[in-house]
C-alpha cells in the first residue's frame, strides 16, 4: 500500500521594510508627506499551473508605522510571516501619505515578486537558508493620487534640488526556516503573521466628543499566529438589510457599509496622536518571533510548554491597553482572521454605538476568528491544578468526574472546577496600584457575546488555548472564556458596571446626556459649545498619547538599565561602573 504523499515544504519568511526615497510631496505647506508603506501578500499556489479556481486567493496585509515629514523615509519595520509556499509570494506595496483629514493619499505602488527568477541567481523557489538582501524597488507613480502628482511637480519648479523624481522602496526578505506548529496548528495550508508583537492605540478626537470620557482609546494588537483554523465566523444574515450591508448591494446596503467604513475610519483614527510600537523592542522587530519560529520546528510541534517561555512583556502591554481592568472597564472586541485583536472600551456611558459595534471593529469584514466582550481583573482563586500555559478554559460542564480528569490531564481545567466564591468577588480593585502586580495576579475573562457574527460557544475552550499560548497571554494568571449567556457572567458584569459609576462619581448617563443635547441643541450658543467640546478631545487626545509616549520610553529605560544590571551580575563585574548599574535599576524599580 503506498504511503500517502508528504505535505509541500512550508518557510517562515521575515520581511524588512527598511526605506523609502523620492517620495512624491503631498503637502505642500511643509514641502514633505506623512509616508507608510501598506503591504499586502498574496501567496503563489504550489502548483504551476496557478491557483486553484475552487479556492478563493488568500491575503494578509501589514502596515508600517508613518514617518513623519520627510520625502526620504525610514521605516525598519520587521514583519514575520509563516506557511509560506515554497513557490513563494507576492508583495504588493501600497506607498500612501496619511493625512486625518481627508483620506489618505495614493502616492504610488509596487509589484515584488518572491523569489524573483529574472533577479539575481535565478532561483525560482523558497528554500532553507535563502536570502535576498536589501535592495530597491520602482514604485510606480501612475497608481498615485493627482495632489501628489501635481504637488511634486509644483515643487520640482520651485525646489528642484529637495525633490527627487525616481521614487523607490528598500526592502529585504530571507528565509527563516521551515513553518513551525504552534498549539498543534500549522496555519490550515495558509500564511499567517508570527510576529513581531505589534501595537498600536488610536485617540480617536470625534469618539472623545461624543463619549463621557477623558480620551477614547481604540487599540490593536498583534497576536502570535495561527489563528487555530477553527476559528472561523462568517457575519449571520439575520435580515436583508444585513446582507445588504456586508456586500455593500442596493442603496440601503451602501449606504450602510459606507458609514460603518467612515466610523472605523474614525474610531482607529491614524494621525500624529497614534503611539505605534513593537513589544520587546529592544531586540529588532521580529528577531525574536523568527528565532523561536526557527529553534522549535524540531520536532515538527512548538506546542511542549516547556520550550517556550511565557512572554511576560506582552501580557504587561496587554494589561497596561486594557488599564489593568481598573474602574470596572468592559471592551468590546475582534480577533481577526490574521491574529489582530482589536478592542475599544464599551458600556451605556458611550455614545458610539450607531451601528453594529463589532461590524465597525472588523471594518465590515464577512469573515473574522472571534468576537464578543472581555474584562480584566485579579485572579481570585488558584485552579485546582496549575495549567501547563496558565490558563483556565472554560468550556461546558464536564459530565462526569472522568471527563474532567481528562481535562487536567491535558493541562487544562474546566471553569467548572474554580472556587464558587468568585461569584461574590468585588470587582472593585482600585485601592492599590495594579501595574506593581506581575500579569500572574490577573485573568482575563472572555466570552462570545456578538450577535453580528456569533461565535459558537462549544469553540470557546480553543479560543482560551490560542490566547493562553506562551507566546500571548501565556504570563496572565489565567485566561477564562465563558457563554455570553452565563448567568454567572452576567452577574460579573452588572457589578463591574456598578464599580464603574462609583468610580465616575454616578455621572455616565447625565454627562453623556450633555454632550448628545449639546449635538442637538439650536443658536450660536450650541455652536460655540460643540466647538469648545470638540478642542478639548483633540487636546485631551494629544495629552494621552504624549502621556503614553513618556511611558513607553521610561519602561525601555527602565528595561535596558535591568538587563545591564544583570549581566554586570552574570559577569560578576565588580568594578565601578557595575556597581553604578546596579545602583540605577534599583533606584528605577523604587
Amino acid at each position: 500500500m503506498a504511503s500517502p504523499p508528504s505535505a509541500p515544504p512550508r518557510y517562515t519568511c521575515e520581511i524588512v521594510f527598511h526605506s523609502a526615497t523620492n517620495v512624491p510631496l503631498a503637502d505642500l505647506n511643509d514641502l514633505a508627506s506623512d509616508p507608510y508603506i501598506l503591504a499586502t501578500l498574496i501567496p503563489i499556489p504550489p502548483s504551476a499551473r496557478g491557483p486553484d479556481s475552487d479556492t478563493p486567493q488568500q491575503s494578509i496585509s501589514f502596515r508600517t508605522p508613518t514617518a513623519r515629514r520627510t520625502l526620504n523615509p525610514t521605516f525598519n519595520a520587521h514583519w514575520v510571516v509563516s506557511g509560506v509556499p515554497a513557490a513563494g509570494f507576492e508583495l504588493v506595496l501600497a506607498l500612501r501619505d496619511e493625512d486625518p483629514g481627508d483620506g489618505d493619499d495614493a502616492l504610488g505602488k509596487a509589484v515584488v515578486r518572491v523569489p524573483d527568477p529574472q533577479h539575481g541567481t535565478g532561483v525560482q523557489a523558497l528554500a532553507a537558508g535563502w536570502h535576498a538582501r536589501a535592495r530597491e524597488y520602482k514604485v510606480h507613480k501612475r497608481h498615485g493620487g493627482l495632489r501628489a502628482r501635481l504637488g511634486t511637480s509644483l515643487a520640482q519648479l520651485v525646489a528642484r534640488a529637495r525633490v527627487g523624481h525616481r521614487t523607490r522602496v528598500v526592502l529585504s526578505v530571507r528565509v527563516v526556516g521551515p513553518a513551525p506548529r504552534r498549539g498543534g496548528e500549522d496555519g490550515g495550508g495558509r500564511v499567517y503573521t508570527l510576529g513581531p508583537h505589534v501595537f498600536v492605540r488610536h485617540f480617536s478626537p470625534l469618539a472623545t466628543h461624543l463619549t463621557a470620557v477623558r480620551s477614547f482609546i481604540a487599540n490593536r494588537l498583534q497576536l502570535t499566529g495561527p489563528v487555530p483554523s477553527s476559528l472561523r465566523h462568517r457575519y449571520v444574515g439575520f435580515a436583508p438589510f444585513v446582507k445588504a450591508m456586508f456586500r455593500a448591494r442596493g442603496i440601503e446596503g451602501f449606504l450602510l457599509n459606507r458609514a460603518l467604513h467612515k466610523q472605523h475610519r474614525a474610531i482607529y483614527k491614524w494621525d500624529a496622536n497614534t503611539v505605534w510600537g513593537v513589544v520587546g523592542s529592544e531586540e529588532p522587530h521580529g528577531k525574536k518571533d523568527a528565532q523561536n519560529g526557527d529553534a522549535h520546528h524540531a520536532d515538527g510541534d512548538a506546542s511542549n510548554p516547556e520550550e517556550v517561555k511565557p512572554d511576560e512583556a506582552f501580557a504587561r502591554k496587554f494589561l497596561e491597553m486594557a488599564a489593568y481592568g481598573t474602574e470596572g472597564r468592559i471592551f468590546t472586541y475582534v480577533i481577526m482572521l490574521d491574529g489582530e485583536w482589536r478592542f475599544t472600551e464599551t458600556g451605556e456611558e458611550f455614545a458610539i454605538q450607531l451601528l453594529s459595534k463589532h461590524t465597525m471593529h472588523a471594518d465590515v469584514a464577512r469573515e473574522i476568528a472571534y468576537s464578543g466582550e472581555f474584562f480584566v481583573r485579579r485572579v481570585r482563586t488558584p485552579s485546582k491544578q496549575k495549567p501547563a500555559d496558565g490558563a483556565t478554559i472554560a468550556g461546558p460542564p464536564p459530565v462526569d468526574d472522568e471527563v474532567d480528569a481528562n481535562a487536567e490531564l491535558d493541562g487544562y481545567t474546566h471553569e467548572s472546577t474554580a472556587d464558587a466564591r468568585d461569584d461574590d468577588a468585588d470587582d472593585d480593585d482600585d485601592d492599590d496600584d495594579p501595574s506593581a502586580l506581575p500579569p500572574s495576579a490577573f485573568e482575563l475573562v472572555i466570552d462570545n457575546d456578538s450577535g453580528t457574527y456569533r461565535p459558537r460557544a462549544e469553540l470557546l475552550p480553543t479560543l482560551a488555548a490560542y490566547l493562553a499560548r506562551a507566546e500571548n497571554l501565556g504570563a496572565l494568571g489565567r485566561v477564562r472564556a465563558m457563554d455570553g449567556f452565563d448567568a454567572r457572567l452576567g452577574r460579573w458584569k452588572e457589578r463591574r458596571n456598578e464599580a464603574k459609576k462609583r468610580a465616575r462619581g454616578g455621572k455616565d448617563k447625565d454627562t453623556r446626556g450633555a454632550v448628545r443635547q449639546a449635538s442637538v441643541s439650536s443658536a450660536s450658543s450650541s455652536s460655540s459649545r460643540e466647538d469648545v467640546v470638540r478642542r478639548e478631545a483633540v487636546e485631551g487626545a494629544r495629552v494621552d498619547a504624549e502621556e503614553e509616549r513618556k511611558r513607553e520610553a521610561e519602561g525601555h529605560e527602565r528595561k535596558a538599565l535591568e538587563d545591564d544590571a544583570q549581566r554586570a551580575k552574570e559577569n560578576g563585574d565588580d568594578d565601578p561602573d557595575a556597581r553604578k548599574e546596579e545602583r540605577d535599576a534599583e533606584k528605577a524599580d523604587v
